[in-house]
């Protein structure tokens, strides 16, 4: 999480999200806008598929809304804005990592971008199997430190995208 905010703040915020039935993702405070991102709660560990609705984050963004003036937290105007992290999700600790092993990501690090399906996550970092678009070897498996990871993202592939599209036409 950004911590642009104050701890007394993203206290606030866990606590009306939690309320909501629904968990924060991440908080980040940029100019004038509060940008509150929510996913559904994980199951068995794993990050729940079906994500979050339009009327799920116009509920959250409601009470939250409501929360956010009784307690008059933040100085001045401010824009909120409460949305799902998408499907391409950033992957920020190994927690993240832990929950979408099996998918495909992406990783930049200073030796380039790897690209593969994530196989596992160690305390120190995270292996995968490289695929087409990887600085690493095709299909070779690849330890990336967490300490070397500057970004890393969930890649969908357009096949996993439209999978549901395709078996029902």
């Amino acid at each position: 999480m950004k911590n642009k905010v104050s701890a007394t703040l993203l206290n606030l915020i866990q606590k009306t999200v939690a309320a909501c039935g629904i968990e924060l993702y991440d908080v980040e405070f940029k100019g004038k806008t509060l940008r509150v991102l929510i996913h559904k709660p994980s199951t068995e560990n794993k990050l729940a598929r079906d994500g979050v609705s339009v009327e799920t984050c116009a509920f959250v963004s409601e009470k939250l809304s409501q929360r956010l003036d009784a307690e008059d937290l933040i100085s001045g105007q401010y824009f909120l804005e409460v949305s799902s992290p998408g499907i391409e999700r950033k992957l920020r600790n190994p927690k993240d990592f832990q929950q979408v092993i099996g998918q495909h990501v992406a990783i930049s690090t200073k030796q380039g971008t790897f690209k593969g399906k994530l196989l596992s996550v160690l305390e120190n970092g995270i292996n995968i199997k490289n695929i087409v678009g990887s600085c690493g070897k095709l299909d070779q498996e690849q330890f990336i430190f967490f300490n070397e990871i500057k970004y890393a993202h969930i890649i969908i592939s357009n096949q996993e995208l439209f999978k549901d599209k395709i078996l029902t036409d």
